[in-house]
């Protein structure tokens, strides 16, 4: 994938727009424009700019391979799942091994994050998951 196409992907995930990009490292719409349809080199400074702008690495924009940073509503709802699963084994008194503790984790993060997805303000609700606990730990 050419760095312009992942410049342009790294903004839209980001939520702003071509001018809020320029206004951000300084540059003009227009200036922001040409560098990302390929037309003006990016130079070192403003990849490392725009790489803080979309809290991302930049070699994963010049590799076009975009990750996000977790945000802090990220680990906070991690933590909580992780302490929601541990307090139904803790309750359930079974001793799971890492892999399935992970795994349990792995998989209630994974169904959280389907739910903010569907409703992002929704607050973390652990009766949600403690049947799906049971069922995964239960011998």
């Amino acid at each position: 994938m050419a760095i312009h196409n992942t410049l342009r992907q790294a903004r839209e995930q980001s939520g702003l727009t071509l001018e809020q990009a320029a206004e951000c490292i300084g540059i003009s719409g227009a200036s922001f424009s040409r560098m990302e349809n390929g037309l003006s080199k990016v130079t070192t400074d403003r990849l490392e700019m725009l790489a803080e702008l979309y809290q991302v690495s930049a070699s994963a924009l010049i590799e076009g391979s975009i990750v996000t940073r977790p945000s802090t509503v990220d680990l906070e709802r991690m933590r909580a799942v992780v302490e929601t699963v541990q307090a139904v084994v803790n309750r359930l008194r079974v001793r799971p091994s890492p892999e399935k503790m992970g795994m349990a984790v792995a998989e209630l993060y994974r169904l959280e994050i389907d739910h903010i997805v569907s409703d992002p303000k929704s607050a973390f609700d652990p009766k949600r998951h403690v049947g799906i606990i049971e069922t995964m730990f239960v011998r």
